[in-house]
C-alpha cells in the first residue's frame, strides 16, 4: 500500500521515513500530516531524534563493518513442559535491551553457561520474552514448529533513551544482515557506532553513549 510506512537509510546520512507513525518511547512526537521525516542516526544531531545535518561535519560513514560479528543463530535446546524447545539467538542483532533477563531470568542468565537454558522456565515465559525482544535477535521453535519471531502491536517507531530506534511493522529498504532476521521488528542504530548499520548491535551500551553526547565518528 502507498501509505505504508517505509524507512530508507540515506548513504552517510539519516533514516528517511515516509508516512511515519507517531514516535513513542523516551520521546513522544505527533507526526500527523507529515509525509516524510529524517531521523538522526549519526549520534551528533542537536535536534534528536531528527537530523540537523550534523552527519556531514561528523564525517559519518554508514557502511557496515561486520568484522568479528556473528550473524548466524546459536541454538539452545531443552525440554519444556514435555515439549522440545529451541531458542535461537543471533548475536549481531542483539541491542542489550535485556528484556529477556527482566522477564525470565531463570532461562536467560548471562552469568551462566550456557546463558540460555529453556528447561529452567515455562513455555509461556519464553513466549513472553520472544515477543518482547525488540530486535528480533531471539526466535523460538517449539515441537515440530519452525523457528519464528513473535511480533505484537501496530506500526511503531519507539525511541529507547540513550539507545536505538525499535521498529515494528514498517518496511525497511535495506539488506537484512543476520540469518533469519525479522522483517517485522528490528532495531536501528541511533548512536552512529554500530558495526552492523543500519541495525543496532549494542555498541551504544558498550560505549555508554548518551542522547546528550556529541558527534560519534566511526
Amino acid at each position: 500500500m502507498s501509505d505504508m510506512p517505509k524507512i530508507t537509510p540515506a548513504e552517510n546520512g539519516p533514516l528517511v521515513v515516509e508516512n511515519p507513525p507517531d514516535l513513542s518511547g523516551s520521546v513522544q512526537i505527533d507526526l500527523s500530516g507529515r509525509p516524510k521525516v529524517a531521523l538522526c542516526r549519526c549520534g551528533a544531531s542537536a535536534n534528536k531524534p531528527f537530523c540537523d545535518g550534523a552527519h556531514v561535519k561528523a564525517g559519518f560513514d554508514s557502511a557496515p563493518d561486520q568484522g568479528g560479528l556473528r550473524n548466524t543463530p546459536i541454538d539452545y535446546s531443552g525440554e519444556v513442559g514435555g515439549m522440545d524447545v529451541t531458542v535461537s539467538y543471533t548475536p549481531v542483532l542483539c541491542t542489550h535491551a535485556a528484556q529477556c533477563q527482566a522477564r525470565a531470568s531463570t532461562v536467560f542468565d548471562p552469568h551462566k553457561k550456557p546463558w540460555i537454558q529453556p528447561e529452567n522456565g515455562t513455555l509461556d515465559a519464553i513466549l513472553d520474552v520472544i515477543a518482547a525482544c525488540p530486535s528480533g535477535a531471539l526466535r523460538l521453535a517449539a515441537g515440530d514448529q519452525a523457528p519464528q519471531h513473535l511480533t505484537t502491536g501496530d506500526v511503531s517507531i519507539r525511541i529507547e533513551k540513550d539507545g536505538p530506534y525499535h521498529v515494528t511493522n514498517a518496511v525497511l529498504d535495506a539488506e537484512f544482515n543476520g540469518a533469519g532476521a525479522s522483517r517485522t521488528k528490528y532495531s536501528l542504530c541511533r548512536c552512529g557506532l554500530s558495526k552492523n548499520k543500519p541495525f543496532c548491535d549494542g555498541s551504544h551500551h558498550d560505549a555508554k553513549w548518551s542522547d546528550d553526547d556529541g558527534a560519534a565518528v566511526d
